[in-house]
């Protein structure tokens, strides 16, 4: 009987609430017409979580090579690391305006690096022209117009760059370039 009576009284209230006393009708409203010109919306901004470098460099360097470089690199025990030890202050400038990629393994000193850059065709004239006078030699292997860093550079490692379409390429040893998407086409 309780719960009966509970309900009873909520639905009194809720059609108490929507009578209308028809001593005193409430007056209809007035249409009324302006001649002033709509407001316009100011459009106002909307915060949008920016993209930082480390985002960028991780979807680079997810998708920038060969699915079967990717499988190489993954046979090989090789794992993208996002603290990339820098091989050399060619690949720093690179990073510095574009991205770059570093796959290591622990406990091995087998590693391979990435980088590239968007990069005007003077520009590039400018920084080729540094690395030429810094001892770095042109060799079109893989491909035209790739430079590879001096033998002396690192006892390991031979990196070379290419300029491709307003991008610049850097790679541990030129031999990557052949599995670079971007650079296939």
């Amino acid at each position: 009987m309780r719960r009966w009576a509970i309900t009873a009284l909520a639905a009194l209230f809720t059609l108490t609430g929507c009578s209308t006393d028809a001593a005193d009708p409430a007056p209809a409203p007035t249409p009324t017409i302006s001649t002033a010109s709509p407001a316009t919306a100011t459009p106002t901004a909307v915060p949008v979580p920016s993209a930082t470098a480390t985002d960028a460099a991780v979807a680079g360097c997810d998708t920038i090579l060969t699915d079967d470089e990717y499988a190489a690199l993954e046979s090989d025990g090789l794992t993208l690391t996002p603290d990339i030890d820098v091989l050399d202050d060619t690949m720093q400038s690179l990073m510095d305006d574009g991205f770059g990629c570093y796959w290591t393994r622990g406990g091995g000193d087998v590693r391979v690096w990435y980088a590239q850059a968007e990069q005007s065709d003077d520009a590039w004239a400018d920084q080729r022209q540094e690395l030429i006078d810094d001892g770095w030699t042109q060799t079109d292997a893989p491909r035209d117009g790739v430079l590879q860093a001096p033998a002396d550079h690192d006892p390991n490692y031979l990196p070379a760059v290419v300029h491709v379409g307003g991008t610049t390429y850097y790679a541990s040893y030129s031999d990557y370039f052949r599995s670079v998407t971007a650079l296939l086409g």
